[in-house]
């Protein structure tokens, strides 16, 4: 997958595709893992910003699923700081 046109995951509530798509994402290298977990928590956000739920709850299917595939591998992906200002 190139760095380029690297498009957020997104799994519908009963995604048809859901096994092919896991079988491509178990090819992927932990790099390309990772890339591909910053640009769909990177629209996931944009859509919770916007109060986009339809678009947001695939997104975080998505990725939850990367959560998943990273964790079999060992992989930890480092949860980053609040940004809120109302924190």
């Amino acid at each position: 997958m190139s760095s380029h046109q690297v498009k957020p995951l997104v799994f519908t509530e009963r995604d048809p595709d859901r096994p092919a798509k896991e079988a491509a994402l178990r090819l992927m290298d932990g790099h390309e893992l990772m890339r591909l977990y910053e640009v769909t928590r990177s629209a996931a956000s944009q859509a919770r910003k916007q109060g986009d739920m339809e678009n947001l709850y695939p997104l975080a299917r998505g990725m939850k699923t990367i959560q998943r595939l990273a964790d079999e591998r060992g992989l930890v992906i480092q949860a980053r700081p609040s940004r809120r200002s109302d924190a």
